[in-house]
């Protein structure tokens, strides 16, 4: 029996969404500066800006993006024995150009990760049966001037339908 990717479109179209309707991560993307009690608020929702920098898959910026900041994801499916439950993860990479990482109030690449993890492991999950749970974080360097962090998330979805 064939895995079911469609689990996978469904939790990556629902973290972007609810990324970008969250005004503290789009003004992280966007804003440069080192006061992020000074950021501009930008747009939210399916109109932002920053919907050009959260990204459904994986991706590297190129070593000629100047003060641009991204959030890109890479999933995985663990098939399971029984054929009904597969574990699924997704990893979130944080990408901050080197000249925007640090801010006043910390870095920014972990401003992002604590804002992300309040969006995955809040008590009405926004995917997956049972909950979204983070089991691992790294410091990670993605290209010449890019840093940031790698977040892995696991949860459980169901293979095929009941039946």
């Amino acid at each position: 029996m064939a895995a079911r990717f469609e689990a996978v479109i469904i939790e990556k179209d629902a973290l972007r969404g609810a990324l970008l309707r969250s005004q503290e991560i789009v003004n992280l993307l966007m804003n440069t500066g080192k006061n992020a009690a000074e950021f501009t608020d930008f747009a939210t929702g399916s109109r932002s800006p920053a919907k050009e920098r959260v990204i459904s898959r994986f991706f590297v910026p190129g070593t000629t993006q100047v003060d641009k900041n991204f959030i890109t994801m890479r999933s995985a499916l663990s098939y399971s024995p029984n054929g009904s439950i597969n574990r699924a993860r997704l990893f979130v990479y944080i990408i901050c150009n080197e000249d925007q990482m640090d801010l006043e109030q910390g870095s920014r690449a972990d401003l992002l990760a604590n804002e992300i993890d309040k969006i995955l492991n809040r008590p009405d999950s926004i995917f997956g049966l049972g909950g979204v749970r983070l089991i691992g974080s790294e410091e990670t360097q993605f290209n010449n001037n890019f840093y940031g962090l790698t977040l892995t998330y696991a949860t459980n979805e169901h293979n095929r339908d009941a039946g």
